[in-house]
């Protein structure tokens, strides 16, 4: 049986992207590739090449362990383009992109398309919702994952390696009342998607709320003398590991609250990379893909600059709505404001941006399930 094509536009131009790009022109599909001017050099570089040199170290990917000079990737000369052509529009650009990016590119948005953030932080799926809907889209099907689908690694010029791929990866659909549609249309090229109740669910099925600011805020001397350095496991001690616990046990108390069902930091890197272990400091450890990877080059990485904005302040701004303490969470985004010298909690996601303001918890879930409508 002949093989369905997708056409897919890949907005991002970080190897994670990359890689993802590869892969799936590896399956058989159109691929077209775009990215903002700024941070567009990349791909700028990669049309004028013969291909994309893909070192590939994992069995899961299509194709398996190779090395492949990936040809017929299209680079856009500019998002609205690649918006217009695709079937498929996958986001993994910085989130905090995401509003100037869509509405730059409203007119061109439809309803028979479906938008893949990877991942989406903590409400992403319901903020390009509502973004869609003022466009004229107010069916374009949303989804978030809780994470990027591959792990990629700069190898030179229009080169990278492949280092991981999630076996399991959890996705939150809005309106959740859709899930199965998106399943359906995505299973042939994402078959390792694994559906959350929500897209709030979602985002809080990744480990990156702990794993990323915490250990950048406790290195921060190193990195702010040395970076990049090699930054072995997020160079995560048990001290740090034990910090990284503690902003977990808030998580949980938020998904209590919410509902819905209850996992570790650990839980989830052992079900995403199949890795043993009996604490998350051991767990983290065993992970092969974060072993000899550079750290973030300077304090204004997106470990902080993205993920505190789109991740924690709504996190904590759903957990005040819910009447959950999160001293540990306010004291990462405060670090953070001092760090940049700016305030999260006023550029960040918040929950009137997120279309939950108001809300209660049995309010939150009738719009997670039926959409906007619900309110």
């Amino acid at each position: 049986m002949t093989r369905a094509v997708t056409t897919y536009a890949v907005i991002g131009a970080t190897e994670h992207a990359l890689a993802l790009a590869a892969e799936l022109s590896l399956a058989g599909n159109r691929v077209i590739v775009a990215e903002q001017a700024a941070r567009k050099a990349a791909l700028d570089a990669l049309a004028a090449a013969p291909g994309l040199d893909v070192d590939c170290q994992v069995e899961s990917v299509v194709g398996g362990k190779q090395r492949a000079l990936v040809t017929g990737i299209e680079v856009a000369p500019a998002i609205t383009a690649a918006v217009e052509a695709a079937e498929v529009l996958i986001f993994m650009t910085p989130q905090t992109a995401y509003e100037e990016i869509l509405t730059a590119s409203a007119g061109s948005l439809r309803n028979d398309q479906i938008i893949l953030l990877c991942p989406g932080g903590l409400g992403g799926a319901l903020l390009v919702a509502g973004i869609a809907a003022k466009a004229g889209a107010p069916d374009l099907l949303v989804a978030q994952t809780s994470a990027m689908p591959l792990g990629g690694r700069n190898a030179g010029p229009n080169a990278l390696r492949i280092a991981s791929k999630k076996k399991i990866l959890p996705v939150g659909v809005f309106p959740a009342s859709r899930t199965q549609e998106l399943l359906e249309r995505l299973a042939a090229d994402f078959p390792q998607l694994i559906a959350n109740a929500n897209a709030i669910e979602t985002g809080f099925a990744g480990a990156a709320m702990g794993l990323h600011p915490i250990p950048m805020i406790m290195n921060a001397a190193r990195i702010e003398a040395d970076g990049p350095y090699v930054y072995d496991s997020y160079e995560i001690t048990p001290s740090i590991a034990r910090v990284i616990d503690a902003v977990d046990a808030e998580r949980q108390q938020i998904l209590k609250a919410l509902g819905a069902p209850l996992t570790t930091f650990a839980d989830i890197l052992k079900q995403s990379y199949g890795v043993p272990g009996d604490s998350f400091y051991e767990v983290v450890h065993a992970v092969p893909g974060y072993k000899q990877v550079k750290s973030p080059p300077d304090l204004r990485y997106r470990y902080l600059s993205e993920d505190v904005p789109t991740q924690l302040v709504p996190a904590v701004a759903l957990a005040r709505a819910l009447g959950v303490a999160t001293p540990m969470l306010d004291a990462t985004v405060n670090y953070t404001n001092a760090m940049h010298g700016c305030d999260y909690w006023q550029s960040g996601w918040n929950l009137e941006k997120l279309g939950l303001d108001g809300l209660d918890a049995a309010g939150i879930a009738a719009l997670l399930a039926s959409g906007f409508d619900a309110r």
